[in-house]
């Protein structure tokens, strides 16, 4: 996904729980001296490339706070360092994922500043993204110090990598589709689901398992997660398309040949001429930012963004279904449709 540059009130009332919860368990090993760990503050938006603080604001962080919503919803006692670890875990993970993508789909800049790989070079970003994979487990093990039982903390921890070996099946299947103009939807769903649907509904998971709610809930949070991660994807290929991502990044995504939702629609569904039309521009071996206009006007004629936006409503709305019947409380519904609402533009 690209960036998210607004988040529902519910998940900004987070954030600055979720900001103290990342610093305790980053800055523990960024005692060390070693840049490694000045790479990864860097990374999250605490420092700057020649290692003096930020000046602005940390980002907003969405999956982490998805975590402690999800936790937050469960009406169970939950232990507030296991939440709050879960929370930077699931941050720390997507934060990992992130340093990847960016060298793999050669993104030399993030919403803010230039990307990992393109201030220290793609061996480091590899080291940088490993390591805060392995921050992320480590921030769930150590809730054991303060009381987590240890089949909690091992459940946690291997859904938290299961979360991550999903979202690289999808990336695999993402990278695997540049080149090609034969995607479906079912595929593109596949992809979706397995990459953005695993990381959100495994942070939601962590969050209900954290506040120790029942199997069923930690499930239905799963399932919801799932889905929601496939409508935010979808909403947010439409804005790299039309939308409010039409930066230089956002541009480039789809100039990469990255195969966004209402692409895939147009290629299942379009006309012969206009298949053709399509064709032409990504069999070019480089495609140019005139391409963008070509492409929109097919995508129109087809009519690919009203119906990738009712995809995304659709999506999202299925996944409500699942924590509604999970009996929480009227509030937590509430907040949670709010969350779905400022998503998931209608």
């Amino acid at each position: 996904m690209t960036s998210l540059l607004e988040l529902p009130q519910p998940l900004l009332d987070h954030q600055d729980a979720l900001e103290r919860a990342l610093r305790k368990h980053v800055e523990q090993a960024a005692r060390s001296e070693l840049p490694l760990y000045r790479m990864m503050e860097y990374q999250l938006g605490w420092l700057e490339s020649d290692g003096s603080e930020a000046t602005g604001p940390p980002p907003l962080r969405f999956h982490g706070a998805l975590c402690l919503e999800a936790a937050a919803s469960v009406a169970a006692s939950g232990n507030g360092d296991a939440t709050g670890a879960a929370g930077a875990a699931a941050e720390l993970m997507h934060q990992s994922t992130a340093v990847h993508e960016e060298m793999q789909i050669a993104e030399m800049r993030t919403e803010q500043r230039p990307a990992v790989w393109w201030v220290w070079g793609p061996a480091q970003a590899i080291n940088v993204g490993d390591a805060l994979h392995a921050l992320a487990r480590l921030a769930i093990f150590a809730t054991q110090e303060s009381g987590q039982a240890t089949e909690h903390v091992l459940q946690a921890v291997g859904m938290l990598d299961a979360a991550a070996l999903k979202y690289y099946e999808g990336q695999y299947m993402e990278l695997t589709f540049q080149e090609r103009v034969d995607i479906t939807e079912a595929q593109y769903h596949k992809m979706a689901l397995g990459k953005h649907g695993a990381l959100v509904g495994g942070a939601m998971a962590l969050g209900a398992l954290a506040a120790r709610a029942s199997e069923g809930v930690v499930d239905a949070f799963r399932s919801f997660g799932e889905q929601l991660g496939v409508a935010v994807q979808i909403a947010d290929d439409v804005s790299l398309v039309w939308g409010a991502d039409q930066t230089r990044q956002g541009i480039g995504r789809v100039l990469n040949k990255t195969k966004t939702y209402p692409i895939v629609h147009a290629l299942e569904h379009a006309t012969i001429a206009q298949k053709r039309a399509l064709g032409e521009v990504y069999f070019k071996r480089v495609m140019e930012p005139d391409d963008l206009e070509a492409i929109r006007k097919v995508l129109e004629e087809v009519g690919a963004q009203d119906h990738a936006r009712g995809r995304a409503r659709e999506e999202a709305a299925s996944g409500l279904r699942a924590i509604e019947a999970a009996g929480l409380g009227p509030d937590a519904l509430d907040r949670w449709k709010t969350v779905v609402d400022g998503l998931i533009a209608s």
